[in-house]
């Protein structure tokens, strides 16, 4: 984890979060936000929003993001916003790029579909927008930087005490509702990868349903808010597993690289109905991917490299997770065989990796340091007072 964090950050934040009641927990539920309001509550950093938001516990009024009447965005010196007001058709906030502000507009961009930039000229109003599902071979825009889910507060509190690897069950969780239908990476690399890696780890593929979901307290709180994503179950098959499978997302083109062009999607549809791979892959960021690794698993993904996957700290290929090669998936299972020890090795370092970059403060603090260090090349814009971060620890190691 991060240590001796310094942060000297003489403004405030601005959160807008959708204030429509007659929306679903599921369409409410904005992973990447709380993350960020977490980190700078650590941080110990103001932070304000337009509606109440994410609840810390069953009590009334226990929320980690609040509404204060007398603080509007003009008081604060980054307004953020994530993808649910373009997921949901929903105008974005009045006035938002009035011509007198001085606060930076940040975009929380996880949203799935790339089509949307093409028919959104707000994209190029914002200062920053951070993409998950960011691959480098693709041209997303000059305001754009890669972002990812990362780790909030309630994944942690339920993988806080992870048994040693040696404890654990020898066995590799494939627990994906649908891998024979949906994301085409996850279909054809479990396909592949499930027969041969069985011969070396017994697979657990059981899910949890509706039955076992919480009924009550904190958890069934935590399931409401979440969208029915919240699982008590499924973190402890996490922590008593060895390894976990992680794939996900689409192939497309590298070429043409604008992500929203016609000829992209179109290709990118031809490539999923057809079942054919390309060394470009996008929609490739999950909760499963951090989950597996703060449960201290040894995570299977494909190889972040080869297929262009972004994040703002790159993890290291056999050391933090096991990248595979989809074109020579037999070269993963032989150097597990002759070497099985690694296992335990990556699950180890994947943890503290994990943990050490990608918690709430370090996010928040990478944050700042982003919009600070490149604010000057955004439209010509800065923030109201001067961002003053220091930190002991280094962030690129």
């Amino acid at each position: 984890m991060m240590r001796d964090i310094s942060v000297n950050f003489p403004g405030k934040i601005y959160f807008y979060c959708d204030p429509r009641e007659e929306l679903s927990a599921g369409d409410k539920f904005q992973h990447l936000l709380v993350c960020l309001a977490e980190g700078f509550q650590e941080l110990g950093i103001p932070f304000f929003s337009n509606v109440n938001y994410w609840q810390t516990s069953p009590e009334p009024d226990h929320y980690l993001i609040k509404h204060d009447p007398e603080i509007t965005p003009d008081d604060c010196s980054i307004v953020i916003l994530t993808n649910s007001w373009y997921h949901i058709y929903h105008p974005l906030p009045e006035n938002l790029f009035h011509p007198q502000r001085k606060y930076v507009t940040v975009y929380l961009d996880g949203e799935d579909d790339d089509k949307t930039y093409a028919n959104r000229p707000e994209f190029k109003q914002f200062d920053f927008i951070f993409r998950t599902h960011f691959n480098s071979k693709l041209n997303y825009g000059e305001n754009f930087y890669p972002w990812v889910f990362g780790l909030s507060n309630r994944i942690l509190q339920e993988l806080n005490d992870v048994p040693a690897f040696s404890e654990k069950k020898r066995q590799i969780l494939v627990n994906f509702r649908h891998w024979k239908s949906g994301h085409p990476v996850r279909n054809i690399s479990c396909s592949e990868f499930i027969p041969l890696i069985q011969q070396i780890l017994p697979i657990n593929n059981s899910t949890d349903s509706l039955d076992n979901r919480p009924m009550e307290g904190y958890h069934n709180l935590q399931w409401l808010q979440t969208g029915g994503r919240h699982y008590p179950t499924y973190y402890q098959r996490l922590q008593e597993s060895a390894a976990c499978t992680c794939f996900g997302g689409f192939f497309v083109p590298f070429w043409p690289n604008n992500p929203s062009s016609l000829i992209n999607r179109l290709i990118k549809r031809i490539l999923t109905q057809t079942r054919l791979k390309s060394n470009t892959i996008v929609q490739w960021d999950s909760w499963r991917f951090w989950e597996s690794l703060a449960a201290g698993c040894a995570t299977f993904h494909v190889d972040f490299e080869k297929y262009g996957i972004s994040l703002p700290v790159m993890p290291e290929n056999w050391r933090h997770y096991i990248g595979i090669d989809l074109d020579n998936i037999q070269a993963t299972i032989d150097r597990i065989t002759d070497e099985p020890e690694i296992l335990e090795y990556i699950a180890t370092e994947g943890r503290i990796w994990a943990l050490k970059h990608y918690t709430p403060a370090p996010t928040a603090l990478r944050f700042l340091e982003t919009i600070y260090q490149n604010k000057s090349i955004n439209q010509g814009k800065s923030l109201e007072e001067k961002v003053l971060i220091s930190a002991a620890a280094d962030m690129k190691n």
